[in-house]
């Protein structure tokens, strides 16, 4: 979305406009989400590879970023923004789940 419509993404989540440099700024952003998501993708066939769990750690950074940044400006930047606190959201349980599987992966889950 952020590569085809920044603009309809920020009045998506904050009711706001997007123009200009920021448009620009917005397609770079969904550039380097397309490229984390492929890096994902790729390390799904090896994950207890030194890469992949690197690509894992970048996507927690991702969520957290993401989570904390979209809190702030639902509330922030003049009133709350629904769309945003729930996306906040949705990537905060995201988060929490990448980081849960990068605490558990060196535990046998067989106990032995």
């Amino acid at each position: 979305g952020l590569l085809i419509d920044p603009a309809g993404g920020a009045s998506a989540l904050f009711g706001a406009s997007m123009e200009g440099h920021g448009i620009a700024i917005g397609r770079i952003g969904g550039g380097g989400l397309l490229s984390l998501g492929i890096a994902c993708w790729s390390a799904r066939k090896t994950p207890t590879a030194p890469a992949s769990v690197g690509v894992a750690w970048a996507y927690l950074a991702y969520n957290v970023v993401t989570c904390v940044t979209l809190a702030w400006a639902s509330v922030a930047l003049g009133g709350v923004s629904w769309p945003a606190l729930g996306a906040a959201v949705l990537h905060g349980v995201l988060g929490a789940t990448v980081l849960a599987a990068l605490i558990g992966r060196g535990q046998d889950p067989e106990g032995s």
